[in-house]
């Protein structure tokens, strides 16, 4: 089950808050692999609008943490949710297992997004290198002096020499 926080492009013109995929055959889309494999999307922000008070709606309503939940008028399953939600936020040791979930999953997407940057700048060095290159061999061919190619390109005269 997956719960977005926004609509999706093409699920716009669906009149519901929660759709259900399978998987299928490309070229054979009357063909479904497996029932046992189910994606549910769960569009947060059509809830409001498409909820009929249907316990399903109450479930979603109740995990996206909506205003529009009445406690007292909901089924015994919820309540023993909600206490046992109740019992592990009281609990500390939970309480520290939950903080570091919580600390584990912002490192981790702080990594990746690091050695994206990281990734990034790396790959405008190699390119702006391997441009200076290009450069540096056309103006050499052109019979351009050395330090004049060393002042345009920023490589240094060894580098230019074994051009």
């Amino acid at each position: 089950m997956q719960f977005i926080d926004f609509e999706l492009e093409k699920l716009k013109e669906i009149p519901k808050y929660m759709t259900k995929w399978n998987l299928r055959e490309k070229d054979y889309r009357k063909i479904v692999l497996t029932d046992i494999i189910e994606l549910y999307i769960i569009e947060m922000s059509k809830v409001e609008k498409y909820a009929k008070n249907s316990k399903t709606d109450t479930w979603v309503k109740y995990i996206i943490g909506s205003e529009d939940i009445n406690m007292e008028m909901v089924d015994e399953d919820i309540k023993q949710a909600q206490k046992v939600l109740e019992d592990i936020s009281n609990d500390e040791y939970e309480q520290y297992l939950a903080d570091l979930r919580e600390k584990y999953i912002l490192d981790m997407n702080n990594i990746e997004s690091t050695g994206i940057r990281k990734g990034i700048e790396q790959g405008i060095q190699q390119g702006t290198m391997k441009r200076n290159l290009q450069i540096a061999k056309k103006m050499k061919s052109k019979n351009i002096d050395i330090d004049s190619i060393v002042e345009i390109t920023g490589l240094t005269k060894e580098e230019i020499k074994k051009l």
